[in-house]
């Protein structure tokens, strides 16, 4: 009985751990698609601006999560702005980039936060299984985080759809 016991905590602590791995991959991607993105946005200065607090926030965000993974004995992984977040960066500058995307990359980030949120309230109940109270404290901040950015952003969506048409 014990060794089941102990199964099942090691298989509940696993799934831990390759879900902190996934939302620490997921933060990575958001922080590449804002740097690459974030040229596009000058013609909208409150997008702008909600971009840069939310790429300060993921950056933040992808700290905790590796912290968190630490604490759990396993190392940092490699940087997550990767080389191909820089050439999207450049890109994006050279190209201009593509306004005419702005509501669709808008939609596109609108149900990626979506996406983060619930993996944040999946790692909560499992921090919680596994008696993690100050990683389920600090993963309820980062989820609060990520929902009151969700909902600044929904909050601009009139001013950001009214600018797309008139520069249209």
């Amino acid at each position: 009985m014990m060794n089941k016991i102990k199964s099942s905590i090691q298989f509940t602590l696993d799934i831990y751990l390759d879900a902190l791995r996934d939302h620490l991959s997921i933060e990575s991607k958001a922080i590449e698609t804002a740097l690459s993105e974030l040229p596009v946005c000058e013609r909208y200065p409150g997008l702008c601006r909600r971009m840069e607090q939310d790429l300060a926030m993921g950056r933040s965000h992808a700290r905790e999560i590796t912290i968190l993974l630490s604490r759990h004995g396993h190392p940092a992984p490699v940087p997550h702005e990767t080389v191909s977040s820089i050439l999207n960066t450049v890109s994006g500058l050279l190209h201009g980039g593509e306004a005419r995307d702005v509501l669709k990359n808008v939609l596109a980030t609108s149900g990626y936060r979506a996406h983060q949120i619930t993996s944040l309230q999946m790692l909560i109940v499992l921090a919680r299984q596994l008696g993690f109270a100050q990683d389920a404290s600090a993963l309820e901040c980062l989820k609060d985080e990520e929902t009151a950015s969700a909902e600044a952003l929904a909050g601009l969506m009139p001013d950001i759809v009214s600018q797309y048409l008139a520069a249209a």
